[in-house]
């Protein structure tokens, strides 16, 4: 491991506290700035969680360089066990399934034909797509075609 300059670690510190005091925008309070208490919390919660810059050219956090040196990341509720087979069955039926080929291509793009056709939205008439193009070009918005 890679021992960090002191004058190298005092930045980054001084940069996370200039940023976290420096954006009381990004408070969840009614908009007022942070209070000094309040910042020096949040950098303590930083360096805790590992949520600081590492000291490298990697551009990653303690955390992520060094997940084994920190608590996991609170997840958010996650699925139950009948809803991620629910959405198998169902990925499965449409053919939403990614194909075992280097085509980066789906089931139901693959092989149309073994899967119902998918709902792109409303279709518009063919005289609608010919009121619509008429509007564009007189707005200008498509260029009209030369006339020989």
């Amino acid at each position: 491991m890679k021992y960090a300059n002191l004058s190298t670690v005092g930045s980054a510190m001084m940069l996370t506290l200039a940023t976290l005091s420096g954006a009381p925008t990004l408070a969840a309070d009614s908009g007022m700035p942070k209070t000094r208490a309040e910042v020096r919390q949040e950098l303590e919660e930083a360096k805790r969680t590992g949520d600081i810059p590492a000291n490298d050219e990697s551009g990653l956090k303690l955390n992520e360089e060094f997940p084994q040196r920190y608590p996991p990341k609170a997840k958010g509720p996650s699925l139950t066990r009948e809803q991620v087979r629910q959405e198998l069955m169902e990925a499965q039926r449409t053919g939403e399934i990614p194909a075992n080929d280097e085509s980066n291509l789906q089931l139901h793009e693959l092989y149309p034909s073994r899967y119902p056709q998918q709902d792109n939205g409303p279709r518009l008439s063919r005289e609608e797509v010919k009121r619509e193009l008429d509007r564009a070009r007189k707005a200008g918005e498509i260029p009209m075609p030369p006339t020989d």
